[in-house]
């Protein structure tokens, strides 16, 4: 008998595909819906096109904040775009003042994305009105346990589907 791995996540029952369709279909539907709301409202009313603004929001979030490895960035972004187009998009940022290219210290080899004073300022002003447009097109639909189930259930699941930690090397 081999032995099999432990496993301290919660056993879930398995979902038929059916209703694992359809609640992917009901994701996919809401997020598509609120998104376009929400990106129209930060497009009309904020200097900043949808990807500058997710790059400006990944760079936010960075630890330290404002500060992330050009290599992570295209990561966070791949889903929408490719290396080039992430690497356009940066250098569109850079000409814009928004970032800043340095050498990371820790790996010469490494570009560093540094948010400058104006990046930082068009981002606070932007993630006011991205804050304004989801709570418009999103969060006025749901209630306070509406919205902690769906965040309690879908951060399990992201945590779930994220991979494993590569190990040391």
């Amino acid at each position: 008998m081999t032995a099999r791995p432990e496993n301290h996540a919660p056993a879930i029952p398995a979902t038929s595909a059916d209703e694992a369709r359809r609640t992917w279909s009901a994701l996919v539907t809401v997020y598509q819906t609120v998104l376009r709301d929400v990106v129209a409202r930060l497009e009309d009313e904020t200097p900043l096109d949808s990807a500058t603004f997710s790059a400006l929001a990944y760079l936010e979030r960075a630890d330290p904040p404002g500060r992330l490895r050009l290599g992570e960035l295209h990561r966070c972004m791949r889903v929408r775009y490719s290396q080039p187009g992430v690497s356009r998009l940066v250098q569109r940022m850079e000409a814009d003042g928004l970032v800043e290219r340095r050498a990371d210290p820790d790996d010469r080899r490494a570009t560093l994305l540094v948010v400058t004073r104006l990046g930082r300022a068009r981002y606070r002003r932007a993630d006011a009105v991205y804050a304004a447009a989801v709570a418009e097109h999103f969060s006025r639909h749901v209630s306070d346990g509406e919205a902690a189930l769906l965040a309690a259930a879908l951060e399990d699941l992201a945590t779930r589907l994220a991979p494993p930690p590569s190990p040391p090397v």
